[in-house]
């Protein structure tokens, strides 16, 4: 299957495979590329600044994403399940959401819950 390439608003389009338009520097490139082997499925996902910096609110994210992916791979251990690590996950990135101040803190628990199940 074709590679996503994206960069800008384009990274938000689910299987953008255009790849026609031209990367401007301040945007974020995001690059999903996959395989496939004798019924093995794999991809992987990247996100890099175009120019070659990030911008203070992309590093923030950027750190945020980072911090959420090596605490959930530190909660990976026999009998812990998928759903337990999605949950988890979700709850860190809500609160790193919140202290960034991208979410309201005034959010109730079932509020920010239903808001966050949509991700």
């Amino acid at each position: 299957f074709p590679p996503v390439v994206a960069g800008g608003s384009r990274a938000n389009c689910l299987h953008y495979i255009a790849n026609n338009r031209t990367l401007n520097a301040g945007e974020l490139v995001l690059v999903d590329a996959g395989c496939q082997y004798h019924g093995y499925v794999s991809d992987i996902t990247r996100t890099w600044p175009v120019g070659g910096t990030f911008s203070p609110a992309q590093e923030a994210l950027y750190e945020i994403v980072r911090r959420v992916k090596q605490e959930s791979i530190q909660a990976c251990r026999p009998g812990v399940t998928l759903n337990f690590l999605h949950s988890a996950a979700i709850d860190m990135l809500a609160s790193e959401l919140q202290n960034l101040g991208v979410l309201s803190r005034r959010l109730s628990g079932t509020e920010l819950n239903a808001l966050m199940n949509q991700l």
